[in-house]
């Protein structure tokens, strides 16, 4: 019988491994990085007569924060493909924050949910790209 078109569950399970354990550490670097950025815009709009209009685009940069840090982490531990690591990274955070939006306000709105994605997914990718790309000491 021939095998050698077919992998072995341990080829599969490695695969997997590669490609999960980056993405999933990713996106927690991402997300703890995106909580402690709203913390502190928070503290800043507590502090300071911050316009109620200016909470949206903090947050949204807040989650582009932690999209280009969990992209780049993500690279950095793949050491390789770091767009699309980068990419994903961005697009699992904004499903993260899609669903806690929805959670917590009950409501999702088009077009602003359209330039999140965007947001994450581009600063995801640069992140990736970044990560991959940096000399290791």
């Amino acid at each position: 019988m021939d095998t050698r078109g077919m992998k072995t569950h341990k080829e599969d399970s490695a695969m997997v491994k590669k490609i999960l354990r980056p993405l999933i550490i990713g996106v927690t670097v991402g997300a703890v990085c995106c909580v402690l950025a709203l913390m502190a815009m928070a503290a800043i709009m507590a502090a300071k007569d911050i316009p109620k209009a200016a909470v949206t685009p903090m947050a949204i940069v807040a989650a582009a924060f932690g999209a280009f840090l969990g992209g780049a982490a993500a690279a950095r531990i793949s050491k390789e493909k770091g767009l699309l690591y980068g990419a994903g990274c961005g697009l699992l955070l904004f499903l993260l924050v899609m669903i806690a939006g929805f959670a917590i306000l009950r409501d999702v709105r088009g077009t602003l949910l359209f330039v999140k994605l965007a947001v994450l997914v581009g600063c995801g990718a640069v992140g990736g790209i970044v990560g991959v790309n940096v000399k290791r000491r």
